[in-house]
């Protein structure tokens, strides 16, 4: 019997992918996070997508048979790095869980009331913190406009396994490959959009106005993916509107090129998405990040 199935060959509840890149710094605090989640009907499938820091060796370290290691000789994108993921995962369920970023204990748990609910996805709140665990803001939800549905953070991702297959993610983009998932879902399926933070992100810790540009290239190509496949019901007037605001944000990022502090200082007018009106992080969330702060050591992917 495989090691990922549980006892009696039934399929976990839940496949949790990770793609990771020269992670090695991230895995053992990721797996102790998982670890500790109140629901354990899980396995875990990391991707290591070329690594040559040890990442893989942090993995097979891991004595847990819900840990499964998939290893690419070569670095090719998260966006295949996912696919792989995807294409091996044996649960009801995928749900994402990015090496590098910060997840709290009930975060499966509560996903799994939605899967029991019926729901067909779900996505949270991000609590959003800088390189220092210093809370910037929330990442809530951004709302429905030019014909895109309602759509949230990947990263707070759970969806049942059969539809994040069948929209899939573009083995080809090693950078904002999940454009795609994350604005078709509310659109086509029935998802529970949990108005309290599931997930912390990381967010200082990449970003580069050249991450910024090949992030914009690809939600280009994304935007001619769903409308050669009619993945939404856009009209032409709402896919040209989509495609050319992408391209003004582009042109705008390319010139910054010459200037990467400006993008850099552009970033305090981020704005999160929305919100329900007066909520504020948890104090047991505030909690938990001050903890990890003292516990991890300084890592780079």
């Amino acid at each position: 019997m495989d090691a990922a199935m549980s006892a009696g060959g039934r399929r976990p509840a839940f496949s949790v992918i990770t793609p990771v890149y020269n992670g090695a710094g991230f895995i053992e605090r990721s797996y102790a996070m998982l670890a500790a989640q109140t629901f354990p009907d899980w396995e875990w499938i990391v991707v290591g997508d070329g690594s040559t820091d040890g990442t893989a060796q942090k993995v097979r370290a891991i004595s847990d048979p819900r840990v499964r290691l998939l290893a690419h000789a070569a670095n090719r994108g998260r966006g295949s790095a996912r696919a792989r993921a995807l294409d091996a995962a044996r649960g009801d369920w995928m749900v994402v869980w990015d090496a590098d970023d910060l997840y709290f204990p009930d975060r499966l748990e509560r996903i799994e009331r939605a899967r029991a609910a019926g729901f067909d996805f779900c996505c949270s709140y991000a609590a959003v913190v800088d390189n220092g665990f210093r809370l910037k803001g929330v990442r809530g939800f951004h709302p429905a406009a030019l014909g895109l549905p309602r759509h949230f953070v990947h990263h707070t991702l759970g969806c049942r396994l059969e539809i994040a297959r069948q929209i899939g993610y573009d083995p080809a983009l090693a950078a904002g490959e999940d454009a795609t998932l994350v604005w078709v879902l509310g659109g086509r399926w029935r998802g529970e959009f949990v108005e309290d933070a599931l997930t912390v992100y990381m967010e200082e810790r990449e970003i580069s106005v050249e991450k910024a540009i090949r992030t914009h290239r690809a939600q280009l190509a994304q935007l001619w993916r769903i409308w050669r496949r009619r993945l939404l019901p856009l009209t032409a007037p709402q896919w040209l509107a989509l495609s050319a605001r992408s391209l003004a944000k582009l042109a705008v990022l390319q010139m910054m090129r010459l200037a990467p502090g400006v993008y850099r200082a552009t970033l305090a007018l981020r704005t999160y998405g929305e919100t329900a009106p007066g909520y504020a992080l948890p104090a047991d969330r505030a909690e938990f990040i001050r903890r990890m702060s003292v516990q991890s050591a300084p890592a780079h992917r």
